[in-house]
């Protein structure tokens, strides 16, 4: 018991000595929390390269490959404006790597930003990262994710479900049975799962999420006035007047520019709250639905729980008018959207590094190894 004592002890002075860091692995949003300095890197999962050559051989062409040109912010104002040698790459689409080496890039180089940061003690040691990863995802691609981070530096690396994580984020206690209703909208997926001490009891995903929303209203303009818009105009339109709450539906009006594919012309039109609400309605149907099959499989036993603690929306997805409404009116459960959606999970990841304890039981339910 004694040398139990002093174990913890050696392994608190030595932790001063190492960062421990956060991640939300997003597919349109990386999210880190570091330990005492809270949420340091909000910024998209994208990166802006030089191209690859195509091909290999005698005929191909002779450049030299060099290091990625943007991250994050700069590369997502780049894209669909770059130049015809520069690509933008989103290395994770619907919640799996799709780009294992820009990954690789990106994570290399937050983590470089994050031993950049000035500290009381010397940061000698490589840190101990925990990652969210979605529920869908199998055992080969979790091990990639792990592998990117022991590439970029890390020594520890454990990965955990988003949606256990966002669950701790919200203040759900993971000693006790009781059970709560998660939907979790982000860029590339969506999951909808029923939580309890620590772990998922129910869960399912889908494909359908943000950037679905996006080519939806892409799609519909295309389709109705002929005009070619970006996805970065898209979401903007999304955010601004995106609303499912309001019945009127023309309340609100947004300009859009894009091409003109009759003319090849420069073209701006008015968009209204139920043009965009049309566009919008086949894709956030999906998403209810999915929520009425989670609570359809859900142990009887913790209806009462679901029913008294209601459904959570999580991630930037939530932030959709009108989205719990028409959840809250299909399930006749009461739905909320939390302040901030989108940093439930990182969050969590703050709780789990600042709480040993916890962190110990949720790898006990999740089967990690300590």
């Amino acid at each position: 018991m004694k040398l139990f004592g002093i174990k913890e002890k050696f392994n608190k002075i030595v932790a001063n000595f190492s960062w421990e860091i956060g991640v939300d692995l997003g597919s349109s949003n990386t999210l880190i929390y570091l330990k005492d300095r809270g949420v340091i890197v909000d910024e998209p999962t994208m990166i802006a390269r030089q191209k690859k050559k195509r091909w290999t051989g005698l005929s191909a062409p002779r450049t030299k490959q060099s290091g990625p040109i943007a991250f994050g912010f700069k590369a997502k104002e780049m894209l669909n404006r770059e130049p015809k040698q520069i690509e933008v790459v989103s290395p994770i689409k619907n919640g799996v790597i799709s780009d294992f080496e820009a990954l690789e890039s990106l994570i290399s180089y937050y983590l470089k930003l994050v031993y950049e940061i000035p500290s009381k003690y010397p940061k000698v040691f490589k840190p101990r990262v925990i990652v969210g990863v979605p529920s869908s995802i199998n055992q080969v691609q979790k091990r990639a994710v792990k592998s990117i981070f022991l590439n970029a530096g890390a020594k520890d690396v454990i990965l955990l479900e988003e949606v256990v994580l966002a669950a701790i984020g919200i203040g759900l206690p993971v000693d006790s049975c009781s059970g709560l209703v998660i939907v979790d909208v982000g860029g590339g997926k969506t999951e909808v799962s029923v939580v309890s001490m620590g772990g998922v009891v129910v869960g399912r995903g889908i494909k359908t999420a943000g950037d679905d929303l996006d080519n939806s209203i892409v799609n519909y303009v295309k389709m109705k006035y002929g005009i070619l818009i970006g996805q970065n105009s898209a979401e903007r339109i999304k955010m601004e007047i995106g609303n499912f709450s309001n019945k009127d539906g023309d309340k609100k009006t947004a300009l859009v520019r894009g091409r003109d594919l009759e003319t090849g012309l420069p073209k701006t039109i008015k968009l209204t709250e139920m043009e965009v609400k049309e566009a919008m309605t086949m894709e956030l149907a999906k998403i209810v639905k999915l929520v009425s099959v989670v609570l359809d499989e859900t142990p009887p036993e913790l209806m009462e729980d679901i029913l008294k603690r209601g459904i959570v929306l999580v991630g930037n997805g939530g932030k959709i008018k009108g989205l719990a409404g028409l959840i809250e009116s299909e399930t006749k459960i009461f739905t909320k959207v939390l302040e901030e959606p989108g940093i439930m999970v990182v969050r969590g990841c703050g709780e789990l590094i600042q709480n040993r304890e916890m962190l110990k039981q949720v790898k006990l339910v999740s089967g990690l190894k300590e």
